[in-house]
């Protein structure tokens, strides 16, 4: 795996269902009221390994009104469908050539351009050479805009370390980050748009 150091990122532009931009829309002050940070599901990991790290999930900022109760609800369900995407991008056992339930958790536009970035958006470029993948960092935080009381959308911002063990015994390090831009689907969080770079550290 000797592949040079590169440095890529994918943008998905999207408008909320409110007509507003997502990223320029989370601004403002947080509530006092804010949940702590909270841990999520985790990435498989072959019987014998070290355990899978744990998502840690925190809630940022929410622009209007929202009871602590629908914060600590947000945070869990927006951080759930941002796994899903990691763990089917990211995790699992390896070699690898499958990657096509990566994307459940996004809409079907979304997912349409994600599978055009696959090689950004998940391992799809390097799975079939890959021995093992052991997450070093896994951190999600969620900013929400709120309307009468409800979280109307969310934005993810995405912290990803990731080990990557060759079949060769080569051994890189890759971070991914960015933005996922969230909107309630038939009282599911999807992902419609997202802002993502990955490179080798």
């Amino acid at each position: 795996m000797t592949e040079p150091r590169r440095h890529r990122r994918a943008r998905l532009a999207a408008l909320a269902a409110t007509g507003l931009l997502i990223g320029p829309v989370l601004v403002g002050c947080s509530g006092d009221d804010e949940p702590g940070p909270a841990t999520t599901s985790s990435s498989a990991t072959p019987s014998g390994a070290a355990a899978p790290l744990t998502t840690k999930a925190s809630l940022g900022t929410v622009t209007g009104r929202l009871p602590r109760a629908a914060r600590d609800t947000l945070r869990t369900d927006v951080s759930a469908a941002v796994d899903a995407w990691i763990d089917g991008a990211y995790g699992g056992d390896y070699p690898r050539t499958d990657f096509d339930g990566a994307f459940a958790s996004f809409t079907s536009g979304a997912r349409e351009r994600a599978a055009a970035d696959r090689r950004l958006m998940t391992n799809a470029g390097l799975g079939e050479s890959v021995d093992t993948v052991e997450m070093t960092a896994r951190r999600v935080r969620v900013d929400a805009l709120a309307r009468s009381g409800r979280a109307a959308a969310a934005t993810a911002h995405v912290h990803l370390g990731l080990q990557i063990t060759g079949t060769d015994g080569d051994v890189r390090r890759d971070r991914v980050t960015g933005s996922l831009f969230l909107t309630l689907e038939r009282g599911a969080w999807k992902v419609f748009g997202y802002d993502v770079a990955r490179g080798r550290v």
